[in-house]
């Protein structure tokens, strides 16, 4: 069995790095990729006991930094046409 403080950074890991891999997907459409991944290894602890914890990891990530950066831009570009 996995040692707790593993599997904490495991759930993480596997949170941020899905969204940094898949950042146009929706949650919905990558879960069971991630589940998938996560149950590879049949010592760690069973989906359903940490799938809240990925998804918050997930979800934590938010969006990626060129995408933020582009839409600031839009956006800057949007109010510079308006004024």
């Amino acid at each position: 069995m996995a040692r707790p403080e593993s599997d904490r950074t495991l759930v993480l890991s596997l949170g941020r790095n899905g969204r940094a891999s898949y950042p146009e997907r929706p949650w919905e459409e990558i879960e069971p990729v991630l589940r998938r991944v996560w149950e590879f290894d049949g010592r760690l602890r069973a989906w359903h006991d940490v799938r809240a914890e990925v998804q918050a990891a997930w979800n934590a990530s938010g969006e990626p930094r060129a995408r933020r950066a582009r839409r600031g831009m839009a956006q800057t570009a949007t109010v510079a046409r308006t004024l």
